[in-house]
């Protein structure tokens, strides 16, 4: 089974971009603003919190990370025009980290400030690990902008665990994830238990040192242990939350929120949709089953209607 998910999953790239929109849709917010702004209205009526990324990574010229900015400012306006508690994600790359860590300060910082004039939350995400220095190095630097200033850390990395308590002083925001870049053993956990183990490890050090966790997880190992965790210290819901991707993980939900635990999914949108999802599937082969299922409904959709 695994062999034949593998050669399927090989195959996602030359899937046509029509069946691949019907499947993708169901973890991707909207190609256009107004679309994902729908979506942020239907998860606030749901009780469910939203943060935003516009699709889109390693940005090549300056020039491209001048739209990506204005790009994000136009989203942090219209989140703040709704008056929905939200958050954007930001991807260092497309933010220029690559060509400079000035002109990637200078970025984020444009951004970070409008999110603060607007009282809209800001985390930078952790891409692969040759800019986890500059990442960090950024969050560093302006996390003094913004209260709600978050930056995401993985779990299967060695070092993760040390990064943790070097942000410690700050009283960071910090997401927590497994990590879905491919990395050598020097440099990454292997084993799944023991990214589990350090996943635990880095979240309780959080709420030991004062800092806020964003529990960034759909493994109901680790919800359950983290439930477990914060309810334990008596750790309040303004004080953490979890993070799930828009479409994955419905199951997990009632638990999380019976404990009373805010609940924030992960909605990507724009252009850059077809890109995103093939990776998706490839990076998480457990989504392939809707996949799968979502192929058959398409056939049966197309057999009803061509007559």
């Amino acid at each position: 089974m695994r062999v034949l998910t593998g050669v399927l999953l090989g195959l996602l790239p030359l899937v046509p971009r029509s069946i691949m929109r019907f499947i993708a849709w169901r973890y991707i917010a909207g190609e256009r603003l107004d679309e994902l702004l729908v979506v942020v209205k239907q998860l606030h009526e749901a009780g469910l919190l939203a943060t935003v990324d516009v699709l889109g990574e390693n940005s090549r010229t300056e020039a491209s990370v001048r739209e990506s900015v204005d790009e994000y400012l136009r989203l942090v306006d219209a989140l703040s025009a709704t008056g929905i508690p939200s958050e954007v994600s930001i991807k260092p790359t497309l933010f220029g980290i690559r060509l400079s860590d000035e002109l990637a300060e200078r970025a984020v910082s444009a951004v970070v400030r409008r999110a603060a004039e607007r009282r809209i939350g800001v985390t930078i995400d952790m891409e692969d690990s040759t800019v986890t220095d500059a990442t960090l190095r950024l969050y560093e630097k302006l996390r003094g902008e913004h209260d709600r200033l978050g930056v995401a850390i993985q779990a299967y990395l060695h070092r993760s665990l040390a990064d943790v308590e070097r942000l410690l002083p700050l009283k960071p925001v910090v997401r927590v994830c497994k990590g879905i870049y491919v990395e050598s053993p020097a440099l990454a956990l292997q084993d799944r238990q023991a990214i589990r183990e350090n996943y635990l490890g880095i979240v309780t050090r959080l709420v030991e040192g004062g800092g806020y966790p964003a529990i960034a997880t759909h493994d109901p190992w680790l919800v359950d242990r983290c439930l477990g965790l914060l309810r334990a210290r008596a750790v309040g819901p303004t004080s953490h939350e979890f993070q799930m991707l828009l479409g994955v993980g419905e199951a997990l939900r009632p638990r999380i929120r019976a404990q009373g635990s805010p609940l924030r999914l992960y909605c990507p949108y724009g252009p850059d949709w077809h890109a995103y999802s093939v990776r998706r599937l490839k990076e998480n082969p457990r989504l392939f089953g809707y996949a799968a299922r979502s192929l058959v409904s398409w056939r049966t959709f197309q057999r009803s209607h061509v007559r």
